[in-house]
């Protein structure tokens, strides 16, 4: 159970700027083998946040895809 005294940061982008498709699946790719590489299953890490940045990344590449037809 978390911990409700200190609940989590929020984050709010300071500024944004547009990038392709592709461009995001390839940085969404790079984050997660790189969060998978520091995540290890000893430490009983949470495969819910792999499971949504995997789905991202096949949407993405789905979308990729629509793109290029």
């Amino acid at each position: 159970m978390d911990d409700i005294a200190h609940p989590p940061a929020r984050l709010q982008a300071a500024s944004s700027v547009p990038i392709s498709s592709r461009h995001a699946l390839s940085r969404v790719n790079d984050f997660l083998d790189d969060f998978q590489a520091r995540s290890t299953p000893s430490k009983g890490s949470d495969t819910s946040i792999t499971a949504q940045l995997q789905k991202l990344s096949k949407a993405l590449e789905q979308e990729c895809i629509r793109q290029l037809r």
